[in-house]
């Protein structure tokens, strides 16, 4: 329980922007590895949502029955009007910062779309089965284990070493993967540049998440110059990349 309360109150601080760049990369490492921690963060964030969409709709019903119990205003009292609508004026001033910040809310952060974009392809190229341990495998059987494990800092270092001898389209993508997790993204950006320079298959599947590490660096207008030519109809990858440009604007 005690547990949950201090994830509830990191994510708070998170949507807040109050963490320290340290700890606001540590909660993104949290979110990219911890699925249970990814699902709390989002209905929190819903909720806060909700309630300041609330907020604002409270506020727009106070003013129109301020505006409507307002008396007609004569001829006589044509000179007071300006005072007698300044406070008036003030609240809806303050009602549209208020709406103007609820809609800033819902437009999420480059780095908020890679969260909730991220999940990490998967190892169809040599899979392995869990507890199936075999003392005497190879590098390379050691490194797909890994990887379908989780341990991606052993699966980035294994990979890196076979790659140094013999690249492979499928290792450089699970090798990308695995350096965008553990938060090495140049290296992972210069595996997936590798795989579509010099490789024809899975290059579909390089660019997606080469979009996805450059809106994990902030930098969405390349994200976006590699999602249009993904939105191709024919292209794997079409309907989430228009759904994610989508998000973007």
């Amino acid at each position: 329980m005690e547990n949950n309360f201090r994830d509830i109150e990191w994510i708070e601080r998170y949507l807040d922007r109050s963490l320290s760049e340290e700890e606001r990369q540590t909660m993104e490492r949290r979110l990219e590895l911890e699925p249970d921690l990814k699902s709390k963060y989002y209905e929190h964030k819903q909720l806060i949502e909700g309630i300041r969409y609330s907020h604002i709709q409270n506020k727009l019903e106070q003013l129109r029955l301020l505006e409507s119990s307002l008396p007609p205003v004569t001829e006589k009292q044509r000179v007071n009007v300006i005072a007698l609508w300044k406070p008036v004026a003030i609240a809806a001033s303050i009602t549209l910062l208020i709406a103007a910040c609820y809609f800033f809310a819902l437009n999420p952060t480059p780095q908020e779309l890679y969260a909730n974009q991220f999940v990490p392809y998967p190892n169809v190229f040599e899979p392995t089965v869990r507890g199936n341990i075999n003392t005497s495998q190879d590098k390379r059987t050691e490194a797909f284990r890994a990887y379908d494990q989780g341990d991606y800092a052993t699966a980035s270092q294994l990979f890196t070493e076979l790659s140094a001898s013999h690249s492979e389209p499928g290792i450089l993508l699970l090798l990308g993967n695995s350096n965008l997790i553990i938060g090495k993204t140049q290296e992972a950006q210069n595996n997936f540049l590798e795989l579509i320079a010099n490789y024809d298959e899975l290059e579909a599947q390089a660019k997606w998440y080469l979009a996805l590490s450059y809106l994990k660096q902030g930098e969405g207008e390349k994200a976006q110059l590699i999602l249009q030519e993904l939105s191709d109809p024919q292209v794997t990858y079409s309907k989430k990349a228009k759904e994610l440009l989508d998000n973007m604007k």
